[in-house]
């Protein structure tokens, strides 16, 4: 994608919080800090940089998700990492979401008002986005009455049912790539996306084929609880390539690319810069040094001896020397213009392989699962003939029984998606890979919970200011972290 920050984001902001000079007095006396109109582009912008800077940041990834699902953890102030959580933070996450979402409520309005499909459907698409990450991460959340509560001064909204979000957000995706789909002919001087598109750069092709792989991403986290409407939606978008696009190739990828300068740095180094407190946790270590994965070096950084040590996950203090373990690689932790990945190519490539392989087509389900891993080694820059040995180990290998080729997709996009906490902490409740203990620090007990956490904590403001409808959600919640599995966890025996 082009690099637009420095070009382009002062003017954006420029038009985000100024207003010109006229001879009338009103207007003069216009706040300039809290505009009354913004253009669509500029909103657009605000919640790409803020869905970066809040949602996959050290508090919203390093610090809990990615160690909840065996990738890094925290080795210093570990506090997150043993589910000592800080209220603060969940507020703030919380409050977030629902900002970024009026924002794009608002997109969808003039969009709307001023004939522009395509914004309607980028804005609708990233609204589901954001509300898939925000349903995975609580559960039942206000939903319906939510982005209405400001402008209806209901300040109490009702609590939607995880699943019945879910099925609205299946039947707006579809909408988006009908509104995708009905541009043909429209002159693009009428449908621009403007500078503010930060992902794809206006390239509204793209957008769409984002729209559809977020419809498989959706589709395979409710296979286990609701196989019958996954399989409907796979076709939906499988079976017609034309009218319903995904990602071709990793060119598709739906990923912010970072500017080198303050504050618009990668998140991972702009916190590298002054904090040593993350490093690669001991379950993602030892499962690739186990097989043998050329990629560990890329992922990781060898300790002063030339080993690579995992931490264990929310240990104890003085469980392990910090010195001698492996730190997060370059690629990812120190490069300040670098990628916040919010869906790959590997990612459809792995779903499109276990969504194949359970309706028994072995084949499809093979040159998916292959191309996820290529994928993967592409991004990664290690080499061709690494990929065909690597494959060819018995760990790797398309073989084995279905469980066995299952496993291995569940693996290889566990290590394919790394950096991306929330989304691997969903996969690692469904498919309960990698199995995943409770902390050995847990600020609960580690002997009290058989498994990592199964959610995460309501905000304390909700249960002050809306009190009468989140009472009944917490009902069953043990240890603000389980008990209420959510709908698509459908794993048995955890606690």
């Amino acid at each position: 994608m082009k690099k637009i920050f420095n070009y382009t984001l002062l003017v954006l902001l420029i038009g985000l919080f100024a207003t010109s000079c006229t001879k009338n007095w009103e207007e003069n006396n216009i706040d300039p800090n809290n505009p009354v109109d913004v253009p669509m582009t500029n909103l657009l912008a605000n919640s790409i940089i803020n869905t970066g800077t809040d949602f996959f940041d050290e508090w919203q990834g390093m610090n809990n998700f990615l160690s909840y699902s065996g990738q890094v953890t925290k080795i210093f102030y570990i506090d997150e990492a043993r589910y000592q959580f800080r209220p603060n933070i969940v507020d703030n996450v919380w409050r977030d979401y629902y900002r970024v979402q009026i924002d794009l409520s608002k997109i969808k309005e003039k969009a709307i008002a001023s004939e522009n499909p395509v914004m309607q459907a980028v804005a609708e698409t990233y609204s589901v986005f954001l509300w898939q990450m925000a349903v995975d991460q609580w559960g039942n959340i206000p939903y319906s009455e939510a982005i209405a509560a400001e402008s209806d001064e209901n300040w109490t909204p009702k609590y939607d049912k995880a699943e019945d979000i879910y099925a609205d957000l299946f039947v707006r995706l579809e909408e988006a790539n009908k509104l995708f789909n009905s541009t043909t002919g429209i002159p693009a001087s009428q449908i621009k996306i403007g500078n503010g598109d930060f992902i794809y750069g206006q390239d509204a092709g793209k957008w769409q084929k984002w729209c559809n792989s977020l419809r498989l991403r959706l589709a395979i986290r409710i296979s286990n609880v609701n196989p019958g409407e996954a399989k409907k939606q796979f076709e939906a978008v499988l079976k017609d390539p034309a009218g319903h696009p995904i990602f071709a190739s990793r060119d598709d990828e739906a990923k912010l690319k970072w500017e080198a300068t303050a504050p618009y740095k990668e998140p991972w180094a702009l916190n590298h810069e002054s904090r040593d407190d993350h490093a690669m946790a001991e379950t993602f270590i030892n499962r690739l040094s186990d097989i043998g994965d050329p990629r560990l070096p890329v992922f990781a950084l060898p300790i002063e001896d030339g080993r690579y040590i995992g931490a264990p996950e929310g240990a104890p203090n003085n469980a392990f020397n910090p010195d001698t373990i492996s730190r997060i690689g370059t690629l990812y932790r120190d490069i300040p213009d670098g990628y916040t990945y919010f869906m790959r190519y590997a990612e459809v490539q792995f779903i499109i392989a276990e969504s194949a392989l359970l309706g028994g087509v072995d084949a499809i389900a093979q040159a998916a699962y292959m191309e996820g891993i290529k994928a993967s080694f592409e991004e990664t820059g290690v080499a061709d003939t690494c990929y065909t040995k690597y494959t060819e180990k018995d760990a790797v290998a398309w073989s084995g029984s279905v469980d066995e080729k299952l496993m291995k997709i569940h693996e290889q996009k566990w290590i394919a998606m790394f950096k991306e906490g929330q989304e691997l902490w969903a996969e690692q409740r469904r498919t309960d890979y990698p199995e995943m203990p409770s902390a050995s620090g847990s600020v609960y007990g580690p002997e009290n919970h058989n498994r990592g956490p199964f959610r995460y904590p309501y905000p304390v403001s909700e249960q002050n200011l809306n009190s009468a409808n989140i009472t009944p959600e917490m009902a069953g919640i043990v240890d603000d972290f389980w008990g209420k599995q959510l709908f698509w966890d459908t794993r048995t025996g955890v606690h």
